[in-house]
């Protein structure tokens, strides 16, 4: 096991000096980088024999193996802590199906894949521990080891990030995290070639004209050259639909629930073969029915926050 991993769970193995030291560590982690005997007993104020009893607590052969490790841990904290994340992310799309499921798991829970054994995160991902070892290297680490670092150091940072923030912002934070794991890089792209391919682009809101920042979104897709059809008159709305032809595309807008306009337009596109894509929370029922999701926050309350990131995720791959 690698000493971050140690330091980070819970064990009944570390007596209060010991426990002192821990926190210490993981608080000054950058610092470890140059980390002595003497320095480490200096600040943290424990004695020789504490710190070597640490050393073998927190799963190290001896203490030459435990500032070895210690250092190559405070050196990796020099770097931006999130970088994993965003290689995992960015690697999704060039990632084996078995690969991607990994990815998937450690995105959708970082707090598990950075404290799990080999065998867990295996198991929570339904792949071979020997895929795990191949995802390692695909994301630039090392090996398994030099991974679950990453991934603790990535956690770590994700825990101070959100304790120094308020409340609302934490509530915006998580949300939008969420939003970026739900979807992926694909999807982005792929809905953003389906627009371009697009001969006209007849935009739904759930809610008619009171949909959520439709005019922003219409704003925004227009500036971006796209040839959007918006009509808030519903029964022009149902005569539009019934013309649209399989080079055309529907897109819908439905932050909060989709109504029986929306599932009327979706079967339609159905039948006649148009693409569909949706900016829509996660568990509605037209995910199943569509072409293309784009994933809005459960959270309702946080939808025009997601709306917003949809939109410069979308445009980026538009611009892509």
């Amino acid at each position: 096991m690698d000493l971050l991993w140690h330091l980070q769970q819970p064990s009944q193995s570390f007596d209060t000096q010991e426990s002192k030291l821990a926190q210490f560590i993981l608080n000054n982690l950058p610092e470890q980088a140059t980390a002595t005997r003497e320095s480490l007993i200096i600040k943290t104020g424990v004695s020789p024999d504490v710190l070597s009893r640490f050393a073998l607590s927190a799963g190290c052969r001896d203490l030459d193996d435990f500032f070895l490790q210690l250092r190559q841990a405070g050196q990796l904290r020099g770097s931006e802590p999130k970088e994993i994340l965003d290689i995992i992310r960015n690697r999704q799309a060039v990632l084996s199906q078995q690969e991607s499921r990994v990815a998937s798991t450690i995105l959708k829970d970082l707090e598990f894949a950075a404290s799990a054994t080999i065998e867990q995160l295996a198991s929570r991902a339904k792949v071979s521990a020997a895929t795990i070892t191949r995802f390692a290297r695909s994301v630039g680490c090392d090996d398994i080891r030099d991974l679950r670092m990453r991934l603790a150091f990535a956690s770590a940072h994700s825990e101070r990030v959100n304790e120094h923030i308020s409340p609302q912002l934490a509530r915006i934070n998580v949300a939008l995290q969420q939003q970026w794991q739900d979807g992926d890089t694909r999807c982005w792209q792929q809905a953003a070639i389906a627009l371009r391919k697009a001969r006209s682009v007849l935009m739904i809101g759930a809610a008619g004209p009171e949909t959520l920042l439709v005019g922003e979104v219409i704003r925004r897709l227009k500036s971006a050259n796209l040839n959007i059809i918006w009509i808030p008159d519903d029964s022009l709305l149902r005569m539009t639909i019934s013309r649209l032809q399989p080079d055309d595309l529907l897109l819908i807008l439905a932050p909060d629930v989709s109504n029986n306009d929306v599932d009327r337009a979706v079967h339609h596109a159905q039948i006649q073969h148009i693409p569909v894509i949706a900016f829509c929370p996660p568990g509605q029922a037209i995910i199943n029915h569509i072409s293309y999701w784009l994933p809005l926050p459960e959270d309702v309350s946080m939808s025009n926050y997601g709306i917003l990131f949809a939109l410069d995720q979308l445009e980026s791959a538009l611009l892509n």
